[in-house]
């Protein structure tokens, strides 16, 4: 009888756990875990819309004016300051610069800036942000 008790046990515990593990969670549903190629977070969207596909497409006047939308959307108004290399605005500056310019190794340059300078900070305390 012990067994039967111990199996029964233990076969309710992983068939709780699967249920849980499908389950949808509060956090999913709320966006939180957002970030993947299905489930994009907003500026990831945004990006992917304007500025991944002006690229791709070598639509430099639409990427200009993504690089002017870029320039206004620093989450946090301390990231902005008049460095090129390190600040979010200034950066956006110099990639509105080089996509006018018709520069596309310099637009890529701009862009690899950016996320090598922003892309993780923005991702640990903004990720879940609407897009203005």
């Amino acid at each position: 009888m012990n067994g039967r008790i111990a199996w029964g046990l233990i076969a309710g515990i992983v068939l709780g756990a699967a249920a849980i593990a499908a389950a949808p969670t509060p956090a999913s549903a709320d966006g939180a875990t957002c970030g993947s190629k299905e489930n994009p977070c907003p500026l990831q969207k945004w990006m992917r819309q304007n500025m991944s596909a002006a690229m791709t497409a070598g639509d430099m006047a639409a990427l200009a004016t993504a690089f002017e939308k870029a320039a206004k959307l620093a989450p946090d108004p301390t990231w902005n300051g008049a460095d090129p290399k390190a600040s979010w605005d200034a950066i956006a500056k110099v990639g509105l610069a080089a996509a006018k310019a018709n520069d596309t190794a310099a637009v890529k340059a701009t862009c690899k800036g950016c996320h090598d300078a922003y892309k993780d900070k923005y991702k640990a305390s903004f990720r879940t942000k609407p897009v203005p």
